[in-house]
């Protein structure tokens, strides 16, 4: 069993591997002003509910966009699980070739999302991840991932249009219910969802323009559901596509000449 984690800027996203499946997911906090020991613990308990041993491990992997909590995850997994984790940089091997005009700008999240999507879909494939920051990622025809576009996130954005006018509330991102807003929470509501939508249906469209051929479509993320529901592009949800994908690219990483993962 291999532990992944995901560090992002709002949230760590752990997961007990087996295959292709995760069998237990985990959520925390991304905070930086938190000590090793304090997430070792917290780590032991989420263990603890779930029935998971935390030396049954034989691997973990980490895919950080946050630098500042890198280190502070390697010392509390050693911590928990006695394993030393393997951190997945832009040096590592991947399923995809890295494409990027700049390849050690796009983010680790990113290329795991671009491996386990080839590694269920094959590809081309298109990957939209619906986190603090919607990405929209490209995997070509050839295995490459070549990058995509990037917007607002649905807190984000409902957190500047309060931040920057003197009346608007912050809004929670649940359904959005009708296109006319009837109050001004549910229009904003209606804005920041319905517009969410019709962005990702647009850039996908735009996306298949450019490359001449579409492409299989798959999500993840919190609002992935709701996404798939209402896109005329989007219908398959993954909501553990980035654990997969980095413990697709722990196992390219880890085998040694007779296909088998080393011990750690």
């Amino acid at each position: 069993m291999l532990l992944a984690v995901d560090i992002g800027n709002t949230n760590v996203v752990l997961g007990a591997i087996e295959g292709a499946e995760c069998r237990c997911f985990w959520r925390l906090s991304s905070d930086t002003r938190r000590p090793a020991d304090e997430y070792a613990a917290l780590l032991f308990r989420l263990f603890e509910m779930d029935g998971v041993d935390a030396r049954s491990f034989n691997g973990a992997v980490v895919g950080s966009v946050v630098p500042a909590l890198s280190g502070v995850f390697d010392a509390a997994l050693r911590r928990t699980t006695g394993i030393a984790p393997f951190h997945v940089t832009h040096e590592s091997r991947l399923p995809v070739r890295n494409g990027y005009r700049n390849p050690t700008e796009v983010g680790i999240d990113r290329l795991a999302n671009a491996a386990a999507a080839v590694k269920f879909l094959g590809a081309p494939v298109l990957v939209v991840d619906l986190g603090t920051a919607v990405t929209v990622d490209v995997v070509s025809r050839r295995r490459e991932y070549l990058g995509g576009a990037i917007l607002p996130g649905i807190e984000m954005s409902a957190e500047a249009l309060a931040r920057r006018t003197a009346r608007l509330p912050v809004t929670s991102p649940d359904d959005a219910g009708p296109m006319i807003g009837r109050t001004t929470a549910d229009s904003i509501r209606s804005g920041i969802l319905h517009g969410l939508v019709g962005a990702v249906d647009r850039i996908i469209e735009g996306i298949w323009a450019e490359l001449g051929y579409t492409t299989a479509t798959i999500a993840t993320g919190g609002l992935a559901a709701y996404l798939t529901a209402r896109s005329r592009h989007v219908r398959r949800v993954e909501r553990d596509l980035t654990l997969v994908g980095l413990a697709a690219i722990w196992r390219l990483n880890t085998r040694n000449s007779r296909g088998k993962p080393k011990k750690n």
